[in-house]
Order: structure tokens, then sequence, then C-alpha cells
């Protein structure tokens, strides 16, 4: 049994070779805590289940108060934020069973970048943003992740508060000095350092295939066990809390590694796709294709029909009744259908794709209401461009669905100007501020030939001018999130059927 000396109390580890406890990865000890101590604020990294041996206490999860009892079982899950105070007139005792998950191996042979040429320096870019919003946002603890040349990817926006008084991680990204660039070689295995203020923190490489392709930093703990000398008013974690630390670190590299692995076996399935040995083969796929959207076609104007009809007698309905704001919507969105479902034209006028964007914001502004305020700036000599079908409305979008916050008032602009070979179009909004690694991260998504939606719009972008055009995010001065689309200001006649 090995004892832990803590600020608040103490922890009886159990021995993990006992029956009762062999689980991989389960970890259990009984807590101490004096008579009127308290264990401070803290976050877990892990589940817990706890119960109380002795005596009587307050505990305060997520901000709702319970008294612990003897005889009293409690769970906890990873994320909570917890504290307890010993409220009785003897000490206060519980058992406590973490489970920071099973050890996740994790690969140690490393190799020099060049030895892997195959493997990309940006997968690692696209495979962080996959996993972003699904997975690390939600998570509320601190983290920095970077890529093979100690560049900052992505970094937490929860830091302890002894880490934000000190350093401000969240206004200053990558510039606390724990972030520092480390030269390649340190990175390549786990290792555990302290800050100049000493905090402890985890390092871990992301590694694939024996390739580094960066690492991960994490922890930011006073940890009496590992640590010399003190640091006043910082909570010292247990064992358990380390244990449920590195796991969770694990986890992450694991989730990048995947991805990259997977990212990395489409690249290589699309350039095999792309080398399709016989014309046999091609034109097969090419005719089934064809077959494939006249059968989707029939289908779509069968249903046209009646949904245009449905729209119309809605329409009507609502100038009877004497809604204006409601005939207005119903108008915009049969708009919005007709444009979508009936043109069938890889090319259109711009002034065609900014009636349609025009109808998108007019519905957008029935549900926002004055909160939503719209700015326009269009040249007109731009509007007669062609330019590819349904391009612009899906980055307006964005703004919507990834950009704005419910709680504030919204702002969007659109500014199109021509010059002498290109269409210039600016989409710039109030939503989150965004940083310039933040911005790198996203064009390197936007780039990577995926699913998601701004990526499928660049391929579509990339089809049809090549390289000679731009489609990136930015910020303005003002630091608001800016998209920039410039295309060739193309004069020439379209053909007939190439063009509304």
């Amino acid at each position: 049994m090995a004892i832990q000396i803590t600020d608040w109390g103490k922890i009886d580890w159990l021995d993990e070779e006992q029956d009762i406890f062999s689980i991989r990865g389960l970890k259990a000890g009984i807590v101490t805590l004096a008579v009127g101590a308290y264990q401070p604020r803290h976050r877990h990294y892990e589940e817990q289940v706890i119960y109380v041996i002795e005596g009587q206490a307050l505990s305060i999860l997520d901000g709702v108060e319970s008294c612990l009892s003897a005889g009293s079982f409690f769970h906890w899950k990873a994320g909570v934020e917890h504290e307890i105070y010993n409220i009785g007139q003897e000490i206060f005792r519980h058992l406590l069973i973490s489970n920071p998950e099973a050890e996740i191996p994790e690969e140690t042979a490393f190799r020099e970048k060049d030895s892997h040429p195959e493997v990309s320096p940006d997968l690692i870019y696209v495979a962080v943003e996959a996993i972003r919003t699904q997975f690390l946002e939600t998570l509320h603890y601190g983290y920095a992740i970077f890529d093979s040349y100690g560049n900052l990817i992505l970094q937490s926006q929860f830091y302890p508060d002894f880490c934000t008084d000190c350093c401000q991680p969240a206004q200053s990204p990558g510039a606390c000095g724990c972030m520092r660039r480390i030269p390649l070689k340190e990175c390549s295995e786990e290792k555990v350092f302290y800050c100049e203020n000493g905090m402890e923190v985890f390092q871990y490489p992301i590694l694939l295939g024996g390739t580094f392709m960066g690492y991960i930093q994490s922890g930011y703990i006073r940890h009496s066990s590992g640590q010399k000398g003190r640091i006043e008013d910082v909570y010292d974690s247990p064992e358990s809390v380390v244990a449920g630390i590195k796991a969770l670190i694990r986890r992450i590299v694991k989730a990048i590694r995947n991805y990259c692995e997977f990212e990395q076996f489409r690249r290589e399935l699309t350039e095999k796709e792309l080398h399709i040995s016989t014309q046999e083969e091609t034109q097969r796929i090419l005719l089934k294709n064809l077959k494939d959207t006249q059968s989707a076609m029939t289908d779509l104007k069968i249903n046209n029909h009646f949904l245009f009809n449905t729209l119309n007698s809605m329409a009507s309905m609502a100038l009877d009744e004497g809604s204006m704001p409601l005939y207005r919507s119903i108008v915009d969105l049969s708009k919005m259908f007709h444009y979508t479902l009936r043109t069938q034209a890889s090319m259109v006028p711009l002034e065609k794709e900014m009636d349609y964007v025009k109808a998108y914001l007019q519905l957008q502004k029935l549900r926002y209401g004055e909160e939503l305020e719209i700015r326009w700036r269009v040249e007109q000599e731009a509007m007669k461009i062609t330019v590819p079908f349904n391009f612009l409305q899906p980055v307006v979008e964005n703004a919507f669905v990834h950009g704005f916050d419910e709680s504030v008032h919204k702002k969007i602009g659109i500014f199109v100007k021509k010059t002498d070979c290109d269409v210039e179009i600016r989409i710039v909004n109030s939503g989150t501020k965004l940083s310039e690694q933040k911005c790198k991260m996203i064009n390197q998504g936007i780039k990577s030939n995926t699913s998601h939606g701004l990526s499928m719009l660049y391929q579509k972008l990339n089809a049809i001018y090549g390289n000679e055009f731009r489609f990136e995010i930015g910020t303005d001065r003002r630091g608001n999130p800016l998209f920039l689309i410039c295309i060739p200001a193309s004069d020439r006649d379209e053909k007939e059927g190439d063009r509304i």
C-alpha cells in the first residue's frame, strides 16, 4: 500500500496486484480528510465511484451541494468540478475507485521525417480539424497540439486559474513559456517537465508509421508526489488525476493518429481511382453515374411539381390573410427551390447567384429580425460574369452554422468588385474571432479533399479553375472572420445549355 500525502489530506492507494482491483487501468484508494479539512475545487479527468466509510462531509459537484455520510455510494462523471468540506466532528474517510481507462499502447519507434516522405505534414492539421468539434472542443481541460516544427495547431480555451493568472494562455495562444518550441529529438518520446512557475506538464508525441507528426501537451497541475517545492493556493492533485490526464492525452493522440491513417488511406485510394488503367472501365463508371443521375433528376421533376404548387397555394393563403412577412418568406423559399432544383447549368451569371444568396438571407432575417444586420457593396459590372452554380450560398451559410453566437448581434457583409482579370468576393461576419493558427488549420482542412462542405466547394472551384483561383479564410482589420474568393473574370460566351 502506497501513501500519498497532500495539502488537504492523504490517500492510501491499494496495491494494484490485489485480485479485487486487478482490472487493467483501475485505481483504488482510501481518502482521509481531517476534522475541518477542505479538499479544494478540482476537475475530474476520470470517472470515480466512492463509498463513504466514516464521517460526514459536504460535497459541491458542479455547483450542486449534497451531503456525504457513512454507507453512501456516489458516482461522479469525468469532466465535473468538485470540492469537499469535512463538516463532521471526526475524520472523513471514503473509498475512491477511479477508472482513467485502460492504457492505450503508443508507438515508440521514431525516425526522421525524410525517411517517410509519403506521409504529408498537413495530415495532422486535417486530423485535428476533423475531430475538433466532435471531440476536442467538448473537453474542458487544458491542452495544446503542435506540428512537427513546433507550430501551434490548436489550443484549449480551458486552463487552471493559476495558469490563467500567470500566463493568460487563452489570450495569447502558444505564447506561454511551457509551449516553447522544443527541439525535434526532445519531442520523440513521452516526457514530463515543469513550467517556469512550477506546474507539471505532460508531453506526448504523435507518430504515424514511425514518422513524427507533432506532439501534444496537457496536465498543467500541481502534483506534490512528483514535484519539489510548493505552489500556494493550487490544488494538490492525487495519483488518480495524473493517471486520468495521461489516459486522456493518449485518447487524443490515438484519435489524431487514427484519422491520419484514414486520411492517408483515402488519399492513396483517390490516387488509384485517378489512374484507372483502361478506358473501358472509365466509360463503364461514367455511364452508370449518368444513369443514376438521370433517374434522380426524373424523381426530382416529379416532386418539384407538387412542391411548387404547394408553395404557390401557401403564398395565396398568406395574401388572403394579410400576412405580408409570411408571404415574402414563402416567395423567398420558392425562389431558392426554383434556383437549386430547376437550374441545370454548371455556370451561371453572378447576378443569379447573388439573388439566391439574398433570398437565403431574407429567410435568416425573418428568423433573427433586428438581431441580424446585412451589408452589401456590389459592383454591377461584376454581375454578368459567369461563375460556378451554387458556390456562394454555402459560404454565407457557414457563418450561421459555425460562426455566430446566438446571444450577440449578428453582422454579415458581402462585398464584390471586378478587376481587370478577376472577380473578388469578400464575405465577413461578426462571429467567433479567429487566430492566425486557427485560420491556418481551417484552410488546411478546406484543401484536404474531405467530405466537409467547404472542402467540397474548394474541389469544385479547383476542377473548374485549376490554380487560377483563391478560396481561403482569414480575418479583417478588426479580427472578424473573412472569406476571400477570387475567380477569373471570364468574358467568353458560354455555349447554349451551359448557362441560364
